[in-house]
């Protein structure tokens, strides 16, 4: 097995033009680009306890007159539940819908839905129809060619698990880290070269210390491993990592991590009462990180994001979903301002 690759502690910056793209959504999360050049995008939704089913699922169409930007985005399909986990985690944890793919000639988005049952979402229907039904929390899916099955990471239940017409089955069971906390993965890919899945691993709380509950994780604990699905086979190729969340190759191979924030402070206390804080990530401290595996070596191309958690390739550049968390709280931010949790798609340029 070969040695895994450690982020170090200041890994080479080559800081990438970025711009903002679309800006005032709802805890943006997956994105999927489509043959014509649009992008869909799953939104989970605004977390508000007023706005229950906010969760949505929108197009948006390139700008003809303005190279690398887009038009406001059009709601293809609305109405899904959204869950503020606060008091159970307390931080930012809006659950909804997470993330979509295509594959086989379909695209489907996966929903967390803990009150009327997680699913899979076909989106040829309108509105979208289940495909397949599952119990827990969905995250992150792709469609594996060879076994031409749909699989996602379950982030509760710290699976690999794939859909088949037979139902869903766990194909890996991933074992606690170093330090005893969950593994919880988060993104996965299907690596071609390999016919394996890549999966990040947020590396979950330690549990330990009652005076930081909410925020006790371990420092730089989370990793990028290898899973081959016929065998369940698990190998770790990135260690080092400060709370991965999304995952993309490159076409060159490349790695492309993104890490939520550099650092845990001022969880939500059941007593918040809404003032401004960080909600236990650091916000505007997230990074965008492009691994060299063959070369052994990490370049930084983006600094400052706001808890950013999904990637999506295209030609020439890279998007990134920010904002994570109830819409419209106050939220610290850079200069000792303050502003508005806000979602939003950033353009990072590789």
């Amino acid at each position: 097995m070969p040695i895994a690759f450690f982020i170090p502690g200041q890994p080479q910056e080559d800081l990438r033009p970025n711009k903002v793209i679309a800006e005032g959504l709802l805890n943006p999360r997956g994105l999927c680009l489509q043959a014509d050049g649009s992008l869909l995008l799953a939104e989970a939704g605004s977390g508000l306890a007023d706005q229950p089913f906010s969760g949505r699922i929108s197009r948006l169409c390139p700008d003809p007159e303005q190279p690398g930007a887009y038009l406001p985005p059009q709601i293809l399909a609305q109405g899904f539940r959204s869950m503020n986990m606060q008091a159970r985690m307390l931080r930012d944890e809006i659950m909804g819908l997470s993330d979509i793919a295509f594959g086989a000639g379909r695209y489907l988005a996966s929903q967390t839905d803990y009150v009327a049952g997680s699913k899979l979402l076909d989106l040829q229907y309108s509105p979208p129809e289940p495909l397949f039904h599952s119990r827990g929390n969905l995250n992150s899916l792709c469609y594996h060619p060879s076994r031409q099955s749909w699989m996602a990471v379950k982030p509760d239940s710290n699976q690999l698990v794939e859909f088949t017409q037979d139902g869903e089955q766990v194909l890996a069971q991933l074992p606690d880290l170093d330090q005893g906390q969950e593994a919880v993965p988060v993104t996965l890919v299907h690596e071609l070269q390999t016919d394996a899945v890549l999966i990040s691993l947020f590396s979950g709380e330690l549990r330990r210390d009652p005076a930081r509950l909410g925020i006790d994780f371990a420092d730089k604990a989370g990793q990028v491993i290898r899973v081959w699905p016929a065998s369940g086979r698990i190998e770790v190729l990135i260690r080092g990592l400060q709370l991965p969340t999304g995952l993309a190759l490159t076409a060159q191979g490349q790695i492309l991590v993104l890490e939520l924030c550099d650092r845990l402070l001022q969880p939500l206390p059941p007593e918040w009462a809404g003032e401004p804080l960080h909600g236990g990530f650091a916000r505007f401290s997230g990074r965008l990180l492009r691994c060299d595996l063959q070369q052994r070596n990490v370049q930084v191309l983006a600094t400052g994001l706001d808890t950013p958690s999904n990637l999506c390739c295209i030609e020439g550049a890279v998007l990134v979903s920010e904002g994570m968390g109830l819409s419209g709280r106050l939220i610290p931010a850079a200069d000792h301002q303050v502003v508005a949790l806000s979602g939003r798609l950033r353009r990072v340029t590789l």
